[in-house]
């Protein structure tokens, strides 16, 4: 998606030349674009904007991406936002590495269908995050940043769904059926890929793809969130494969508050029976069961 120019209020970035990407080093659709940066060897310039100090709803930030999330890439002038249409169109850059994004007409419509399916699981994301990543006091934006966060800049619609589900979170938090919702949505993907996996080592067969880019991002969040990804073998194979890449490697490593929070409440969840991985086993038993039941008939 590309932000009409006369829609860019911070006119600076119309000036620049060459890529920038507007970005934070723990937002999970940053590194989603970082990676493919990296993999297809093109040359960028960071700008750093700190989530955690609210810089990404600042009046600066907002006139580049009205939403007011990250990342946003702007190449010669334009401003490009959405992270799978941003690592779709970098796919179409003069490299020397394979594409990313295939030209059979099958698999592109596979590729595409299944990176709607992630966009689609954005706000389950968001939910497992909150439920089972993080304590949610450490992320509850108080009323004032919430009013400066939907009257700054131009107001867009996806905003003010943002800043209604961040009310709403801070009021009661994300429930305990909310995130189960969520988990499931994912296993259910998790299950599809397991079943793709048994034809070749990543989601296309023999070729990696954007596929590869974008749900790395999610095993990893999930993993780290205590999901247990040995209930899939192959789909835990192929994120250790991508794991060792450098690119994945160096671009999803989170700062040191997180890698520093998230262990620590991983601890907490455990000593009171709450963590993701208890919500699974649930939820696998009872797809155990509904199977049994079901091969009875």
């Amino acid at each position: 998606m590309i932000i009409p120019n006369e829609q860019v209020d911070t006119r600076e970035v119309t000036t620049w030349k060459g890529l920038h990407l507007l970005h934070y080093q723990s937002s999970s659709c940053s590194q989603k674009v970082r990676i493919l940066l990296r993999e297809k060897a093109l040359d960028w310039t960071s700008h750093d904007v700190n989530i955690s100090r609210g810089e990404h709803i600042s009046p600066y930030y907002l006139g580049i991406n009205p939403r007011g999330v990250v990342p946003a890439l702007v190449h010669d002038g334009v401003v490009h936002v959405e992270s799978n249409d941003i690592v779709s169109y970098l796919d179409t850059l003069p490299s020397e590495a394979p594409p990313f994004v295939p030209q059979d007409p099958e698999q592109r419509r596979f590729v595409e269908e299944s990176l709607a399916r992630e966009a689609a699981l954005h706000l389950d994301l968001r939910n497992i995050t909150m439920r089972f990543l993080l304590p949610p006091f450490a992320m509850r934006k108080s009323p004032a940043t919430l009013r400066r966060y939907a009257e700054a800049g131009r107001s867009d619609p996806q905003r003010a769904a943002e800043v209604e589900w961040w009310r709403a979170f801070g009021e009661s938090g994300v429930s305990l059926a909310a995130a189960k919702a969520s988990v499931a949505a994912h296993r259910a993907v998790f299950e599809d890929f397991e079943r793709r996996l048994e034809k070749g080592p990543w989601l296309l067969g023999d070729t990696l793809s954007v596929l590869e880019v974008s749900w790395f991002i999610r095993t990893k969040r999930l993993a780290l969130a205590g999901y247990p990804l040995e209930d899939h073998p192959r789909l835990q194979a192929w994120h250790h494969r991508l794991a060792a890449r450098p690119a994945f490697a160096a671009e999803t490593k989170d700062v040191l508050p997180m890698r520093l929070a998230v262990p620590a409440y991983q601890l907490y969840l455990r000593g009171r029976g709450h963590r993701l991985a208890d919500v699974t086993k649930d939820q696998a038993g009872r797809r155990s069961t509904a199977a049994a039941t079901d091969g009875d008939h």
